[in-house]
């Protein structure tokens, strides 16, 4: 019977438990032991309240009109649901779905980042080996690394903090 009422908000621990850090077993495993008795004490009592048997109480007492007052009251009673007053699941709804449009755009960003990897390593791969290599190969495989001087000259070992434009010492 309880079990329909917490039925549409079970958790599926084995997929939470791939997603806990290894670090971070501990505090899901005390997690997952406060959520099961929580679980365990919605479960031990009924879903409906107890029929109470009216007649029997009006046989028995010496005033079966204040049973019947005692039934009309009891019938009357209507314990209210806890209401969103202020539109919470609303917000954290919406949340959610902002929250899963980003995921989305960090997900294809880095699918982005993946292909151009992967494509950058297949280029890679189809160089020659290194000491095989010349200048000339160089230049054809990397040309915004090779020395050009005829567009700018540069100072030998040809590094950048070599260069005179990145000398500390002149005055701007």
């Amino acid at each position: 019977m309880a079990a329909k009422r917490v039925a549409k908000s079970a958790v599926d621990w084995a997929a939470f438990a791939e997603r806990v850090p290894p670090n971070q077993i501990d505090c899901y495993r005390a997690f997952r032991a406060k959520s099961d008795a929580f679980v365990a004490k919605v479960h031990r009592f009924p879903e409906n309240l107890q029929q109470i048997d009216f007649s029997f109480y009006a046989s028995r007492v010496s005033n079966p009109a204040m049973v019947t007052e005692f039934e009309k009251a009891y019938k009357e009673i209507v314990v209210p649901y806890p209401k969103d007053k202020n539109n919470v699941k609303a917000q954290i709804d919406a949340s959610e779905k902002q929250a899963q449009e980003v995921s989305k755009q960090l997900i294809a960003e880095s699918q982005k980042t993946i292909d151009y990897a992967k494509q950058l390593l297949s280029k890679i791969k189809d160089l020659p080996p290194l000491p095989e290599i010349t200048r000339e190969m160089h230049g054809d495989y990397f040309p915004t690394t090779v020395i050009n001087p005829a567009v700018k000259p540069t100072f030998w070992p040809h590094t950048k903090s070599y260069q005179p434009e990145n000398d500390p010492h002149t005055i701007p």
